[in-house]
């Protein structure tokens, strides 16, 4: 299991705003180059329209964490966004936005997974498909107990099993899998 705190996040700017790598995978890549297999960032937009950066051959699944966002796909369709929903996109469509948000972002190339919401209260257990790849959480506000690590709000937990046992009196978390074979 490897824990990602938040100090250890890369911040850099981009036209509409900041963002925040919270993880890349393999490592050694960079998505300036658009060589790695999955991306998992934190955007704030500091305009109120912004252009998303075409990226074809990238599957993208993306949640506001803070304001409000319609997201419109050219040609096809548009949706407002509130905080915790998650919509699913190419990365070659022609997407804008509107409202000054934080969202999260995972980007996946060449490789399956999704993203999911959760509320946790007290013990449970998340169970991930059975798959070879890597699973995350990302603790969005509070903090849980995963195996004998806390995760507090704003960091990220990897890991390759299939189940985690977690334990978190109240915690709202993003978590997910990505095939990477």
């Amino acid at each position: 299991m490897k824990i990602v705190r938040a100090e250890n996040m890369k911040t850099n700017r981009w036209s509409g705003g900041v963002t925040k790598e919270l993880y890349i995978y393999p490592e050694d890549t960079q998505y300036s180059l658009r060589n790695f297999k999955f991306r998992i960032s934190i955007a704030t937009t500091e305009e109120e329209n912004s252009i998303f950066t075409r990226l074809p051959g990238i599957k993208r699944a993306l949640s506001v964490l803070k304001g409000k966002m319609v997201i419109t796909h050219k040609d096809r369709y548009e949706k407002t966004l509130l905080p915790y929903e998650i919509e699913r996109f190419g990365g070659d469509w022609e997407t804008c936005s509107k409202g000054k948000v934080e969202d999260f972002n995972l980007m996946l190339k060449d490789v399956g997974g999704d993203l999911f919401f959760r509320k946790l209260e007290g013990e449970g257990k998340i169970d991930f498909p059975q798959v070879e790849g890597i699973i995350f959480i990302y603790c969005i506000e509070g903090e849980l107990r995963i195996d004998n690590e806390t995760l507090r709000a704003g960091e990220l937990c990897l890991d390759e099993k299939k189940t985690l046992e977690v334990f978190s009196e109240k915690a709202k978390i993003f978590y997910a899998y990505v095939e990477t074979d």
